[in-house]
């Protein structure tokens, strides 16, 4: 089967120092990639700064969209405008990766995304942003972090060995998800002291410490083999070997159900803590911390257990819960129950991901790593849509409602993926099958 890494299971990634015995024996544990690999480290380093940058940028940029026109539809626009760029970007953003070296194609986006926060601090700060410009930069926003994220995840493969896999991307998704903790929380802070554009400013200057991370990292180029798809061929080359395994396409539809679906709810928390909740902005990062504290639990969870990482039916019993506690969350009228909901859905959201992404990282070659990860980045490309057709609904029968609705809906699509492909059934369930 194309794609499938025989080759990867007897090679050892370039790049990576072998630990000794001794430094396997004294760093194992949740915590064993990072204290084994150095370049691991940094990756981690960079990743938790871009991405509480970008938090607080989402925060900043949905209330500011919030206060300029008062409309839950212009905030899921703006999520719209900042996403649709992942939908667009996501196949030739595949095919950059594996063709060249990872660490430059991250700087160069990294750079991208600290000049457009800067511009929306500039802006905001002078009064000069407008709905249509706020718009625009959001867009330029998302096009800079339609690189970033899968180049990130994609260079973690190539900075571990193969065996301690499951641990560095467990402990990368939580590094990801700590980042819900410090950056919504700072950015309601923020916004409370020195005002959005002051949030911007911020945002934009730890994107520097991201650059200077990166610039310290290994080249990390793609394998030879991965150069020889031309033009078109290059593009597709991740679709057609995700079309011929079954057990990807399924990895590929639990990700839609949840990102697409459940997902977006997120981008009404502005919604739910000045509307709903009655708690304004201090409060909307009371949510999003919350949130964010979950997120880091179950990803270290994950990272922790070796053995979850490979249970089957995990991915449904995870996403199935999230969608569950996201809904619960949207029909609460009490604070500190929201918070505990938001803890847990979190939690299930974060163990759902770092499980996906580790079965999908183990199952495809390097060669075609970022091709195939494009395929499924294409999912969270998809999240504008799910914010959109969100948004719009809120404004016509409130957030709560439309948040109900739309779990509801994610709940019987990851029901009909289990029951299609039964290797993602829980094993307590008939007629189960171990992946292939």
């Amino acid at each position: 089967m194309a794609g499938l890494s025989r080759a990867a299971r007897r090679s050892r990634p370039s790049a990576v120092p072998s630990p000794a015995a001794g430094d396997a024996d004294d760093a194992g544990g949740t915590l064993r990639s990072w204290h084994v690999y150095p370049a691991f480290r940094l990756l981690l380093l960079g990743t938790l700064a871009t991405n509480s940058a970008f938090w607080m940028y989402q925060i900043a940029v949905g209330w500011l969209a919030l206060q300029m026109t008062d409309s839950p539809l212009f905030v899921g626009l703006a999520g719209f405008a900042g996403g649709i760029p992942l939908l667009v970007l996501s196949l030739p953003a595949g095919v950059a990766i594996d063709r060249f070296d990872r660490r430059r194609v991250l700087l160069a986006a990294q750079w991208g995304v600290m000049a457009a926060a800067g511009l929306f601090a500039l802006l905001v700060g002078t009064g000069l942003i407008g709905p249509r410009s706020l718009l625009l930069l959001a867009a330029a926003y998302g096009t800079a972090m339609s690189f970033v994220f899968p180049t990130r995840t994609t260079m973690v493969t190539s900075l571990v060995e193969r065996d301690d896999l499951s641990n560095a991307v467990a402990l990368n998704a939580a590094g990801q998800n700590a980042t819900r903790v410090v950056g919504p929380s700072l950015a309601g802070i923020l916004i409370a002291l020195i005002g959005v554009s002051g949030t911007f400013a911020v945002a934009a200057v730890m994107q520097t410490v991201a650059i200077f991370s990166t610039l310290r990292l290994p080249p990390s180029a793609s394998r030879r083999t991965a150069r020889g798809a031309p033009g078109g061929l290059g593009l597709t080359l991740g679709l057609r070997i995700v079309a011929r395994d079954p057990y990807l396409v399924a990895l590929m539809l639990m990700a839609l159900a949840s990102n697409v679906l459940v997902m977006p709810y997120l981008n009404l928390m502005p919604v739910f803590a000045r509307d709903e909740l009655g708690i304004g902005s201090s409060g909307l990062g009371l949510l999003m911390a919350s949130t964010g504290l979950g997120t880091v639990a179950g990803a270290l969870s994950v990272a922790r257990s070796g053995r979850l990482a490979t249970r089957q039916g995990a991915q449904v019993v995870t996403a199935a819960a999230f969608a569950a506690l996201v809904l619960a969350f949207a029909l609460t009228p009490v604070v500190p129950v929201a918070a505990a909901l938001l803890f847990a859905a979190g939690w299930m959201s974060a163990a759902f991901l770092a499980l996906n992404q580790t079965a999908l990282q183990l199952r495809v070659d390097d060669a075609v790593r970022g091709r195939v990860f494009s395929i499924y980045l294409l999912t969270w490309g998809m999240l504008p849509l799910g914010q959109l057709s969100l948004g719009l609904t809120a404004d016509r029968i409130g957030a709560p409602l439309a948040t109900a609705g739309i779990c509801v809906l994610a709940l019987g699509c990851i029901g009909a993926t289990a029951r299609r492909f039964p290797a993602l059934r829980p094993r307590f369930v008939r007629g189960t099958a171990t992946p292939p």
